[in-house]
């Protein structure tokens, strides 16, 4: 019943990009360069002018209401050599399902940025699996899952916010953007839509040392055209309504140091256990952006975390990682990203137990249409306990294999 709903959901988002699909496309001179165009797979150009079609109606949109429109659909499926009882595989966040062929992934958004005296507002809308696995807890009981009617199920609202960008004042405050809502968190290397993704699977760091959204109040300042800094109040990591009723605050700078380097850091502090506000998690994450030339991208992501009173033992836990990304594209429609990370859990509060995670990811990407691509992937998992669901045993790790298929546009 559940999966019937999702793939109804899912289904009612295609069939609205479907639909702006039957007004005619804009001339060909304002069509965006289509790198898939003019080679071997031209039998394909009548669903690429469909596409096309499809883009026209979204900037006809943008140019009477300023609003953009955005949609996208994934299905993935993934294989893990243990085959695990439960169908779930160890550690995985927002992929963890074993041979499941349920929709990943729908999302249709709507971003419309302050103009004068009006403010500007986003919203993302999320069905299916990633939908579920990326859930706020909206009631404030401190978990998902469980007691909720909507946490349950395969919808999300990822994002949904008001915000306002200070232009034309004259005065030093000039470029200070205001958000306030639900947005996702500025941590992290990685982020919830697949297709925004070099690798598929997201890294442990990704599922397992920050959090996926806040909801707050986010003030964003440009320094210089090269540097800007942000500052929230937010209800916690992951909270719609506080568990605790206490605020933590984020903070954020992004450098752009040169046209190839990017330089960004995320901190949070504040009380995280329900109904306890003395006892606080703070995290320090770090992400660095090379492109050392055309088509070879280098992301490096470190992270540290611990938290009062939550480690296994009662003390503080600690958590901490590291994960490479090296993104290197062959053609314009080719790519192959690798990616390698540990996660040392050193209280046990993130996985369950005291132990390092390793892992290696492979990933193969071809762009079929401007909008249609596929991907491969091949990812190898490794401890140094055995924790990783092998059957109904445990083993010290686990390979996977998989694909996923999107249609995106945004």
């Amino acid at each position: 019943m559940r999966t019937s709903r999702t793939i109804a959901v899912l289904g009612g988002i295609a069939a609205l990009v479907m639909a702006l699909g039957i007004v005619p496309a804009r001339a060909e001179d304002e069509a965006p360069a289509d790198p898939t165009r003019g080679q071997w797979d031209s039998f394909l150009d009548p669903f690429r002018d469909f596409e096309d079609s499809i883009t026209g109606v979204q900037k006809d949109v943008e140019d009477a209401s300023k609003i953009h429109i955005g949609a996208a659909f994934v299905e993935a499926y993934e294989w893990n050599f243990n085959e695990p009882s439960t169908g779930i595989n160890s550690f995985r966040s927002l992929d963890p399902d074993h041979n499941n062929g349920t929709p990943a992934a729908g999302q249709l958004s709507l971003l419309r940025p302050s103009e004068g005296f009006i403010p500007g507002f986003g919203v993302k809308l999320l069905a299916g699996r990633v939908a579920k696995r990326s859930k706020a807890d909206w009631n404030g009981n401190g978990g998902t899952f469980t007691g909720d009617t909507f946490e349950k199920n395969s919808f999300e609202v990822e994002e949904a916010y008001l915000q306002y960008t200070l232009a034309d004042t004259s005065t030093p405050l000039d470029g200070l953007n205001i958000k306030g809502g639900k947005w996702v968190t500025t941590a992290g290397a990685e982020v919830i839509e697949p297709w925004l993704n070099y690798n598929y699977s997201r890294s442990f760091l990704f599922g397992l040392a920050i959090p996926f959204t806040h909801t707050g109040v986010i003030a964003t300042y440009p320094i210089t055209d090269k540097l800007s800094v942000s500052g929230a109040g937010i209800a916690g990591w992951d909270n719609v309504n506080d568990n605790n009723q206490s605020p933590s605050f984020l903070g954020n700078a992004v450098w752009t140091i040169t046209d190839q380097v990017t330089l960004a850091g995320t901190g949070i502090y504040g009380p995280e256990q329900t109904s306890n506000i003395g006892h606080k998690r703070a995290l320090g994450d770090v992400v660095l952006t090379v492109k050392p030339c055309d088509p070879l991208t280098l992301v490096l992501n470190y992270d540290y975390a611990q938290e009062d009173k939550a480690s296994l033992s009662g003390g503080t836990a600690k958590w901490q990682g590291f994960a490479a990304i090296a993104n290197y594209a062959f053609t314009d429609r080719f790519s192959l990203a690798l990616r390698g990370e540990w996660f040392e859990d050193h209280g046990g509060s993130r996985t369950g137990a005291r132990q390092t995670l390793y892992e290696g990811t492979a990933s193969a990407k071809y762009q079929i249409t401007q909008h249609l691509y596929g991907r491969l992937e091949m990812r190898r998992d490794d401890g140094n306990k055995d924790t990783f669901l092998d059957g109904t045993q445990f083993s010290g790790g686990q390979t996977t294999v998989g694909f996923d298929v999107g249609w995106v546009f945004n």
